[in-house]
């Protein structure tokens, strides 16, 4: 039995996310670059990124961008991981694999895709609005960047919370402000002051979403609504670091939802261009095998194919899991120091994120403006803690379920005549294991039956909920499992958001990009700062850093 973790972030530990975050905010990129010209000749320090997923384009981007060769190596046919599309009927539809909103180029987005070096190739779009929520008592439409008006739908719905709501709003945001805040992770005067300097983000360090909501509300279906978002981040109320959905929460409400136009391949196809155009090299349908050591240091990478790329540094965009399997087939596996094994001591007690169940539907008519809302939160009980058992059970029927109705965020999003619609649910691995070692030896039929039992089912409750009329609607129809997320990205159990953000494993206290392996950098889902495409990207970004101060320290 693997000891249980303590959900207790030590004041050391706490002290880093003012750094973390302003680091991810604003980045001195005049700084870091005078620190990468510094590395030289930079032909002597080649790096091969493993994945093409937006941590791995994200940090390539970064190295070509300041003159490194580098290789970046991915398995699929194109570049981006879950920020892909694909076509149907003969490209009438193009369905988004992952994207629902994210932040705008020219503000959350902003540092990463400048360092990139693509800020000018991708275009964002506000969405109409933050979110539509639908309950058995309630169809809410949530504005974009005015909290002030949400407070006020919420207490005239709940007039004896109305002191409660402005608290907990006035505590999120006042933690997004206190973030905001320049921090000197080597002043001892900042960290002497931490504790009165940023209150509210001390206060909560350990606390989770529920324990944040506990001074404010009790009413179970104001907690429902205010905890809405927590798909976004894989955990219930009950489990998910308060601190990392204050955060989170609050910088979409108070700077908006946008989405990329016209797709997200736009931006993994940006970077690929960016990377190739500063004279980098990107390897698709290849896949890597083995990461190299010698003398304790990275050396370079084996692919598949038998052939060996030559690498003074990794960064590894693949699962976590399957990098240090990469890392573990090679002869320097039993070289491992005592703080190396502690730390492959320390991922094996981290499970992956939840997965999803996502349908997605081409229908033959213009939804545009006739339906409200694009994205609808569906909350049939308001009860998260229930949703989320429903989801680790793959249950339509109890989950919390999400419909995005993607015409509704730009006039001309599918071709005349028709709408791109998409439902979807958080989903566990466990009830898809039965079905993997046929699936993946090609024996599907009883997975079929299950994966079209479940998208029935779905439609039916999108269509009871959300969409009127909709089976009747429908023109094509595709569906993906957890086992069709392995099967694209390799990711153990289908997982969505890399690791589980639990209280001992979230922003502040997740992996870090730098390893205990010289030359072994990680940039993903699975590192600080988490799931999502903002943080990705800067997960990107900050591999790259790391790997620049280190050698720069040479």
């Amino acid at each position: 039995m693997k000891k249980k973790t303590s959900r207790h972030i030590s004041c050391r530990d706490f002290m880093k996310v003012a750094a973390a975050t302003t680091a991810a905010l604003a980045v001195d990129w005049k700084q870091l670059e005078a620190l990468a010209a510094e590395v030289g000749p930079k032909s002597e320090f080649p790096v091969v990124v493993i994945g093409g997923g937006l941590g791995g384009l994200s940090a390539a981007a970064h190295l070509a961008r300041n003159g490194f060769p580098v290789t970046l190596v991915e398995q699929h046919n194109i570049p981006g991981g879950y920020a892909t599309t694909f076509d149907r009927a003969g490209g009438k539809f193009t369905f988004d694999v992952s994207l629902h909103a994210t932040m705008s180029a020219k503000g959350g987005l902003r540092e990463s895709l400048e360092g990139a070096g693509v800020l000018d190739k991708v275009e964002t779009v506000e969405l109409p609005e933050l979110c539509r929520i639908i309950t058995p008592d309630y169809d809410l439409i949530w504005p974009q960047q005015n909290p002030d008006a949400i407070i006020k739908q919420l207490s005239d719905l709940f007039p004896d919370q109305a002191q409660g709501i402005q608290g907990f709003f006035d505590e999120i945001l006042g933690i997004l402000d206190e973030a905001l805040k320049p921090f000197d992770s080597d002043s001892w005067w900042d960290k002497l002051t931490f504790p009165i300097s940023r209150r509210k983000m001390w206060g909560i360090r350990n606390k989770t979403l529920a324990e944040v909501l506990d001074p404010y509300v009790k009413d179970p279906k104001l907690r429902s609504l205010l905890s809405v978002y927590w798909p976004y981040y894989g955990l219930p109320p009950s489990k998910l670091s308060g601190f990392y959905y204050a955060i989170a929460t609050s910088a979409y409400i108070r700077f908006g939802g946008y989405y990329i136009k016209r797709r997200s391949q736009d931006l993994s196809y940006a970077l690929m261009d960016a990377i190739e155009a500063k004279g980098g090299q990107v390897m698709l349908e290849t896949e890597a095998e083995k990461i190299l050591m010698k003398d304790g240091a990275i050396t370079g990478v084996t692919l598949a194919s038998g052939k060996h790329l030559k690498a003074r540094a990794v960064i590894s965009n693949a699962s976590v899991p399957a990098t240090m399997k990469m890392l573990s087939q090679n002869t320097e596996a039993a070289k491992f120091n005592s703080k190396a094994r502690e730390y492959l001591k320390k991922l094996d007690t981290y499970r992956p994120s939840l997965s999803t169940f996502v349908v997605w539907l081409g229908l033959n008519q213009e939804v545009y403006r006739k339906v409200k809302g694009y994205e609808i939160w569906i909350d049939r009980d308001y009860n998260p803690e229930k949703a989320y058992q429903g989801c680790l059970a793959c249950d339509p029927n109890k989950a919390g379920l999400l419909v995005t109705l993607y015409d509704n965020a730009y006039k001309g999003y599918s071709k005349p005549g028709t709408s791109t619609v998409v439902v979807m649910m958080l989903s566990g691995y466990e009830p898809w294991k039965r079905f993997e070692a046929d699936y993946f030896a090609g024996r599907k039929d009883a997975y079929h039956k299950e994966k079209e039992r479940i998208t029935k089912a779905l439609i039916k409750e999108a269509e009871k909920w959300a969409i009127p009329g909709l089976s009747s609607m429908i023109e094509v129809m595709e569906a993906a499992s957890p086992l069709t997320n392995i099967h694209y990205t390799g990711n153990p159990e289908g997982a969505i958001y890399g690791y589980q953000q639990s209280m001992d494993n979230a922003y502040m206290t997740r992996l870090e990009q730098r390893t205990p392996f010289k030359g072994l950098y990680l940039a993903s889902a699975w590192t600080k700062p988490g799931g999502g495409y903002q943080p990705c990207l800067g997960s990107g970004a900050k591999a790259f850093k790391a790997m620049v101060k280190d050698l720069a320290d040479i």
